[in-house]
């Protein structure tokens, strides 16, 4: 969808979420020494202002990764996975800048490793060559980039599996289309069968009037992964903000109501660690992210 910008929603309840497992789930890959590839199917324009007027017109950095850090510090033992995220954003937050997936990907990737971003939006791909090209230029050991103007669903359908055989893919299309569900069922499924050993991170909206195509696409990819591979892990993490009747969907200038009431991240061949530390970390967020 040509007409969605991340910029109105950077650093919500949603991109917490995502990052935090995004990165978790980086740092579990480079235990191993053998290098891997990432794949970001929607990569955005890579890095956001949060002052600016797009930002500003929804407040929802306010209440996301804002509120969290403000909450954090009276945490007398915060979990792990928010300090190790906080740490992620906290430098770009201090210029008043907020990280998009390709940056916390660029910035915990290494030299060894690959990053493959795809962007089908003109001025979104060109902001995002830009912003990253000027960060690698400040960055030594940089992991190797590939830039694809192309939809994400056909890039990652046409370069995996990859030469390294590790892997990940984040896939978070902005699921203002209806088909964006069936598509990403169907790229999941499609990139698995050739590629079992891959790590698949599927976010969705929590959206109350579209829950029955939610869950029909999750319970889709599940069943149809434990029909190619049965004993692989498929994690669904949840994080509601809001209970599912709060929901309205709104335009952005009609801001009482949550635009969604939560998020999920689906994982396929999730990390063995990751479950744990999701448990433990959710009600927190909760805690700390609802009003």
């Amino acid at each position: 969808m040509l007409s969605y910008l991340h910029a109105y929603h950077a650093g919500n309840h949603a991109d917490v979420l995502k990052h935090m497992i995004l990165s978790e789930v980086i740092r579990y890959m480079e235990k191993k020494e053998k290098p891997f590839s990432f794949y970001d199917t929607h990569s955005g324009s890579g890095v956001y202002k949060i002052n600016d007027e797009r930002a500003q017109k929804t407040g929802e950095v306010n209440s996301g990764i804002l509120r969290l850090c403000e909450k954090s510090f009276e945490l007398q033992n915060p979990e792990p996975l928010i300090s190790d995220y906080i740490s992620c954003v906290n430098e770009y937050l201090k210029k008043g800048e907020y990280p998009g997936s390709p940056f916390i990907e660029s910035d915990l990737l290494r030299k060894e490793d690959f990053l493959f971003l795809s962007e089908l939006h003109p001025t979104e791909f060109e902001n995002l060559k830009n912003n990253i090209n000027q960060k690698r230029k400040n960055k030594e050991d940089c992991c190797s980039v590939s830039f694809n103007k192309r939809n994400g669903f056909e890039m990652l359908e046409s370069l995996t599996p990859p030469k390294t055989k590790r892997g990940c893919v984040l896939i978070d299309p902005s699921y203002e289309e209806l088909s964006d569900y069936s598509d990403v069922a169907d790229v999941v499924l499609k990139c698995f069968k050739k590629w079992t050993g891959g790590v698949f991170m599927i976010w969705y909206p929590l959206l109350a009037y579209r829950m029955s195509t939610i869950e029909n696409m999750i319970e889709r990819i599940t069943e149809g992964v434990h029909l190619i591979s049965p004993n692989t892990d498929v994690n669904d993490f949840r994080l509601c903000i809001a209970s599912e009747d709060a929901h309205e969907e709104t335009s952005l200038a009609e801001n009482s109501s949550p635009r969604l009431f939560g998020s999920g991240m689906l994982v396929v061949n999730t990390p063995w660690t990751l479950p744990d530390k999701m448990k433990k970390v959710l009600p927190v967020l909760e805690e700390l992210l609802v009003k």
